[in-house]
């Protein structure tokens, strides 16, 4: 891994905004020509149905497939891209996996002709199940995702990723009983293609409907401690597999054993190593 990575480390202000936000947006993280290879990307899976899952959550105008970061060695550089894995590290440390990636593809829909306050979206926290087993309030934050967006969303109803700012902190939001409307202080994150969005799991957020004459793309990679089990089967095929270098591997799943998940040698992590070279403040935490 290349130090230069290092200009785009979580800074103090970023950390901060992160901590009160639940979720950081950061500008330009993929150049315009790496949105266009990806973007085509997309479009050729879709039309290949080059998946390895069935799609979940699938709509009419929609198409949401999981477990994506092993269809191509473009999609594999994303897992550890200079301008967004050390912010990961940043917030979750040394210690991190990919336990989850997925594609988003929303084609535009008509609007709903009976007007009036828009109907309320799927607001969640992520990760499922362990929102009902884990009992604290707030949770604890486990995880975050980078969302890569491929398609123009600078403005609204481009089937903008929503999210409630500083909800990651409480377990429960209050939902229009109408059905109508959004919880107070919610917002659309309006950005240009190429921007990379982290939030924090518990950030309460929600897709929304793509009305403009686009198909809106993005791309979710998920991170978390090691010892948190992975989402995905984390499908590589076996020659991105041995070229990855021994980073990447840790990152794609890689340990010794399970009990390396909790009490890792260095072989385990060696992004822990890299960084006693390169960041000592973080190697330490």
């Amino acid at each position: 891994m290349d130090p230069s990575c290092l200009e785009f480390a979580l800074t103090d202000s970023e950390a901060a905004a992160f901590e009160r936000d639940g979720f950081l947006v950061v500008e330009d993280a993929l150049t315009d020509a790496k949105v266009d290879e990806l973007s085509d990307l997309l479009d050729r899976l879709v039309a290949g149905g080059g998946y390895t899952h069935t799609p979940h959550g699938q709509r009419a105008g929609r198409v949401n497939a999981i477990d994506v970061a092993g269809l191509d060695p473009a999609l594999i550089e994303l897992v550890d891209h200079p301008r967004t894995l050390p912010k990961v590290w940043g917030i979750l440390g040394w210690n991190i996996h990919l336990y989850h990636s997925h594609y988003i593809m929303a084609s535009q829909i008509d609007r709903p002709t009976n007007g009036g306050t828009e109907a309320t979206l799927g607001w969640h926290q992520d990760s499922g199940q362990i929102n009902q087993d884990l009992e604290t309030n707030p949770r604890p934050r486990l995880s975050l995702k980078v969302a890569y967006f491929l398609s123009d969303a600078s403005e609204p109803d481009r089937g903008n990723f929503w999210v409630l700012p500083g909800s990651h902190l409480r377990n429960e939001i209050e939902i229009p009983a109408s059905g109508r409307g959004q919880p107070d202080g919610a917002m659309p994150v309006c950005v240009a293609p190429g921007t990379a969005v982290l939030f924090d799991r518990r950030l309460w957020h929600a897709g929304s409907p793509n009305y403009a004459p686009i198909v809106r793309k993005a791309l979710f990679f998920g991170y978390s401690h090691r010892w948190v089990h992975a989402r995905d089967e984390v499908t590589i095929p076996p020659d991105l597999w041995e070229a990855a270098d021994p980073i990447r591997r840790q990152l794609l799943g890689f340990s010794t054993s399970q009990h390396g998940r909790t009490s890792p040698t260095d072989e385990d992590v060696p992004l822990r190593g890299w960084l006693e070279q390169h960041q000592p403040a973080m190697a330490a935490r």
